[in-house]
């Protein structure tokens, strides 16, 4: 049925024009028509309009994301970059200093065991006669005794000059024989002034000589020691090696002339 839209008379669903009051009927379809396709085309643009919001939403949100992802990125590369290099210097100073710390300890090393080869080097009791001289001038001059002190100097060697003749000069005589120690710049005719006897037992009588001593007013020691006291002075001291180098150098001369 159809309404007749200027009178609202009932028509045949087939009828062009009213029969109550002619209206053109077909005016009225083609309105209905042209309303429903305004109102589909209404429609299709909020759905396009709605679809291209959507797109739009999307889009924004993906670019959000991207970004939020290239920051997160970038953070995350400069701070591995960071410590990376960070690390790497930590390392590298590490090793600097494990390389110092090392040298060190190996000059340290060195330093102590070229030490202990002096240390490590020792005198015994039964000495000869050349190393007992050069102990016993090595014990005077290193100890300070009165006359002694400095007297070898550069170590370059010291002559024993073996003098029996003067022996009422000292007031101990030992087994009858007088030392006397002339050092490398001296060169003496006489009898030196820094002389001792060695008793039976050992025991090494040091004398430093004046003018005024003679057969009347003998010297006395200035020090009366042991042998094996001196040889315990030396290896305790580390000069064992100083000694076994000056007993090389020793000249032992039967008397002076």
């Amino acid at each position: 049925m159809k309404f007749c839209p200027n009178c609202g008379n009932k028509n045949k669903e087939s009828a062009k024009f009213c029969t109550n009051c002619g209206y053109n009927l077909k005016k009225r379809d083609n309105a209905a028509d042209s309303l429903h396709s305004t109102n589909s085309e209404k429609r299709t643009i909020r759905r396009i309009a709605k679809e291209q919001n959507k797109s739009h939403k999307s889009t924004w949100v993906i670019a959000t994301i991207v970004l939020l992802c290239v920051i997160a990125g970038g953070y995350y590369f400069l701070n591995i970059g960071s410590k990376s290099a960070s690390s790497s210097n930590t390392a590298t100073t590490q090793s600097a200093n494990t390389s110092v710390s090392t040298g060190t300890t190996n000059d340290s090393i060195a330093t102590q065991n070229s030490g202990s080869n002096d240390t490590d080097i020792k005198l015994s009791s039964d000495i000869g006669p050349k190393e007992t001289a050069a102990a016993i001038a090595y014990y005077a001059d290193k100890s300070g005794l009165d006359g002694w002190e400095n007297y070898l100097k550069a170590n370059n060697g010291i002559t024993i000059i073996l003098d029996s003749d003067d022996i009422a000069m000292v007031s101990e005589k030992g087994q009858g024989m007088i030392y006397g120690v002339l050092n490398e710049q001296q060169g003496s005719n006489s009898l030196p002034k820094n002389v001792y006897t060695l008793d039976e037992d050992n025991t090494v009588n040091i004398y430093h000589l004046s003018n005024e001593d003679d057969s009347d007013n003998p010297a006395t020691p200035i020090k009366s020691i042991s042998k094996d006291e001196i040889i315990q002075y030396i290896n305790n001291h580390g000069y064992a090696s100083d000694v076994k180098k000056l007993g090389s150098k020793v000249t032992l001369d039967q008397e002076a002339n």
